[in-house]
Formats: structure tokens, C-alpha cells, sequence
């Protein structure tokens, strides 16, 4: 069964970024920022393609240098602070069925700004689709923080309400005890995969959605500078640890 299924990973990459300047191919542990998503793509067993989607010959060039497939430079108008997934996920998807002549079935989201992801990652995702036959598949992780202890606060009054409230508000009010409170998860974009034929009906995912839980430390999103800083010592952190279990 998985020789009929076509698995098509996209890197986005554009080349506009306010808070860190070409952050995409900014250096965290001597590597630009593209490569690691980069490499996790060449370490996956069950992607049958993967491309870059960038707008910018920069970072298209620095993408090449690192083995990357980049055959277009992505629109313009697909490249703006207001564009959203589904817009570079449907461009991606249509020019491969029409530059490439093939479909693709299941579209894997790879972003740059999650660097702490392995080829096991990708391939888990494609295996759980596989056998569940489900419709998209996003990584979580356990956060730190509990929705049922964040609140609401009017910027007027100040008056504050609870952001969620559990089956024991009416009695307890939000006094509730830690271990009472039901299990959460934080989608971290470490990987996020979903059939082809949703995004070609402008859906980043079906109704079917399944979760694979991926340990937090790994769950960093480079937005800001100190974020590189971050994410280069938590790669250090978990190289080490990886070695000392083996």
C-alpha cells in the first residue's frame, strides 16, 4: 500500500521577516536555520519528494547548496505577512501536477521555524495516516502552562473570567485541583501533514485530525533573536542527552 501513496514534504521560506532579518537562513549552531528541516527531509524513509517554496533567490541559494529541490520562486503576492499555509500549500501542490506530473496524496508541512525535528518525526506522521487512513496529523506536546488557569481581563473594567471552565466551575469555581484537570496539548509545528485533496479545496486539514505527542523540549519557534540563542543551546542539551543513552 505505501508504494500507491505519494508523500510530498514543503519547506516554506520566505524571504520577508521583521522580527529577525532573512530569518530563515539565519546561523544557529553554524547551520542556517532552512537546513535543518532540510536534513530532516533527507533523513525521512517514506517521502517520496520534498521541495522548498521561497519567494527569494538568497535563500533558494543557500537551500540548493544543502541538497533542496527549489524549482520556482513562489509569488509575491503568496509571500506576505498576511499570507497564510494553505496559500503556499496550494501553489506547491498545483505546480507539481502540472510542472511535475504527479499527485501527490498526503502534503507534509515542514516550517524552518521548528528546527528540532527528526526524519522519525516526518515518517511517523506518514505511518499513523497509513494505518489510521485519518484524515491530517499534527505533533503536539505537553505545555507547561494549563488553559484552566488563564483568564480573561477586560481592558476597561479589569474584571477578570476564566479562559475555559471544567465540569466542576459550578461547585468549585475555578479552585480546582491540578490533577483533576484534563490532559492539554500544545501544537508545537514540528510536523503537520494532511491529504492533498483537502488543500486543493483551500483546507489546511480534514475533520479527521490525529496527534502524535513529541517530548516539549523540542517544541521552540524561532519568532524572536533570543529564540536562536534558545533553540542552539536545546540542540546541544538533547545531542548530549542522545549520546548518553547510547
Amino acid at each position: 500500500m505505501r508504494k500507491q501513496i505519494r508523500t510530498l514534504a514543503v519547506i516554506p521560506a520566505r524571504g520577508g521577516s521583521e522580527s529577525i532579518p532573512y530569518k530563515n537562513i539565519a546561523l544557529i549552531g553554524g547551520r542556517p536555520l532552512i537546513y535543518y528541516s532540510i536534513k530532516a527531509a533527507q533523513e525521512a524513509k517514506l517521502l517520496d519528494a520534498f521541495l522548498v517554496s521561497t519567494d527569494d533567490e538568497k535563500i533558494a541559494k543557500v537551500a540548493k547548496k544543502y541538497g533542496a529541490d527549489v524549482p520556482f520562486l513562489r509569488p509575491a503576492e503568496l509571500s506576505t505577512d498576511n499570507a497564510v499555509d494553505i496559500d503556499y500549500l496550494k501553489h506547491a501542490v498545483e505546480w507539481v501536477e502540472k510542472e511535475r506530473g504527479w499527485t501527490p496524496d498526503i502534503i507534509v508541512n515542514l516550517r524552518p521555524t521548528a528546527p528540532l525535528r527528526y526524519g522519525t518525526d516526518i515518517d511517523q506522521a506518514i505511518k499513523l495516516m497509513d494505518n489510521t487512513g485519518c484524515d491530517s496529523v499534527k505533533t503536539v506536546n505537553v505545555p507547561y502552562e494549563n488553559p484552566f488557569k488563564m483568564w480573561f481581563i477586560d481592558d476597561n473594567t479589569k474584571k477578570m473570567k476564566p479562559f475555559m471552565r471544567t465540569k466542576w466551575y459550578p461547585k468549585l469555581f475555578t479552585d480546582v485541583p491540578r490533577q483533576w484537570l484534563p490532559q492539554h496539548y500544545w501544537q508545537n509545528c514540528i510536523v503537520d501533514a494532511t491529504r492533498a485533496k483537502f488543500i486543493k479545496k483551500g483546507k489546511v486539514f480534514g475533520s479527521d485530525i490525529r496527534g502524535i505527542v513529541t517530548d516539549p523540549r523540542r517544541s521552540i519557534d524561532i519568532d524572536e533573536p533570543a529564540d536562536l540563542k534558545r533553540a542552539s543551546q536545546r540542540m546541544g542539551e538533547l545531542a548530549v542527552k542522545t549520546k548518553t543513552k547510547k
